[in-house]
């Protein structure tokens, strides 16, 4: 595990924290360790589960509202590029409400990190802020050319970029079945790139080349992510060093901020601002159902965003991009329901190959946590 066991075993103050397990140790004044006591981080589980279930909402309402825009007569790429960012205003105020320290004990101050350059962290930021630009624009191009069912499901290769940077920037070691399930989340969007599906009435690609278009698009706005999450836990870990719900929030402000002025300028150089009001004038639900798709979309990804963020600090960047793949068997019934895309039999079957390589992560995930609540246990026995 590398990074996860040293962070596992550190146990400062004789209180060690692995994966929401709370260990605490409490001492006596003249016999050593008196008592000890593992009591479970019911908090710490809640946020997991309050940030993975926020994560999956964001990230599906993203898609569908976004392939709503399409299909509804919406087509300015730069706009929905700028969009996923242009909601970040809605974060600032929590940033005033939030800890700067992880916890309010008196011991823990005197072990805090240094305060980091806010200079160097927006420094940072304008490099994640401009790869989340790109991410952002490869998106949007992409599910102009592909229905939604059919991007997640191409998207599912971003945990194979995921595994690779995390092994290269993170120190991500690699297991039998981290290979196996990167293996499988390669294979099966193949299965859609080789023969795709065109048959659906609701299939945005008209020909085999602009379905080629969307599945590089895809393939970019799958590696881009991927980096970006990398990164960002390098930065946790190098500059911030510290793990904070202020300082997630600032970081993804600050990403966003960057992302929000490089699309901007993209939606003015390309000439679509001209046509946004006819577009409004002319979409089929109305001025209104515009207006609202784009706020809702604003807010879905800056859910998505936020969430993603605080799963990469709370536990790893690996994590993070493997709650995402959540999603994958859940966009597909979505799109089926809402969005009246059909579920064809090489769907089908790209879908099991994603649930099978998500298994096999899950599986490994739950190794690691045996094995890192056995090192704390040996740990604290020794003291």
């Amino acid at each position: 595990m590398g990074e996860e066991d040293q962070r596992l075993l550190d146990n400062t103050s004789y209180e060690a924290v692995e994966f929401g397990g709370e260990i605490k140790v409490s001492k006596s004044t003249d016999k050593g360790i008196d008592s000890s006591s593992i009591n479970v981080n019911w908090k710490w589980w809640f946020e997991l589960a309050f940030y993975t279930v926020l994560n999956l909402s964001g990230f599906e309402a993203a898609i569908l509202l976004s392939r709503i825009y399409y299909d509804k007569g919406g087509n300015s790429k730069w706009l929905m590029a700028s969009i996923q960012t242009a909601g970040f205003p809605f974060l600032i105020p929590f940033i005033f409400f939030s800890k700067t320290h992880p916890n309010s004990s008196s011991s823990s101050s005197s072990s805090d990190p240094p305060p980091y350059s806010f200079l160097l962290l927006a420094l940072v930021s304008t490099l994640l802020g401009l790869l989340l630009a790109a991410t952002n624009v490869f998106y949007s191009l992409a599910l102009e050319y592909l229905p939604a069912s059919t991007y997640t499901l191409l998207n599912s290769s971003q945990l194979a970029f995921t595994a690779l940077f995390s092994f290269l920037l993170n120190a991500q070691s690699f297991t039998p079945y981290i290979i196996n399930a990167v293996i499988l989340l390669t294979i099966s969007p193949m299965l859609l790139i080789f023969s795709p599906d065109t048959t659906s009435t609701s299939e945005v690609a008209s020909n085999k080349d602009e379905y080629m278009l969307g599945v590089l698009f895809t393939i970019a706005a799958s590696a881009c992510p991927a980096l970006l999450l990398s990164l960002a836990q390098l930065v946790f870990e190098k500059i911030i060093k510290r793990e904070t719900m202020k300082d997630t929030l600032i970081l993804t402000v600050l990403q966003c901020f960057v992302a929000t002025v490089v699309t901007l300028v993209g939606l003015f150089a390309s000439g679509e601002w001209k046509g946004l009001r006819r577009e409004m004038e002319d979409y089929k639900q109305g001025v209104l159902a515009y207006n609202l798709d784009l706020f809702f979309t604003a807010v879905a990804c800056q859910a998505y965003f936020l969430s993603s963020f605080t799963l990469t600090f709370k536990v790893s960047s690996l994590f993070s991009n493997v709650v995402m793949r959540l999603a994958t068997p859940l966009t597909p019934l979505l799109s089926m329901l809402f969005l009246h895309e059909e579920m064809s039999g090489l769907k089908v079957m790209s879908l099991l190959l994603s649930v099978w390589g998500f298994a096999s992560y899950i599986y490994q995930q739950y190794i690691d946590d045996l094995e890192a609540t056995s090192k704390c246990t040996v740990k604290i026995s020794d003291l």
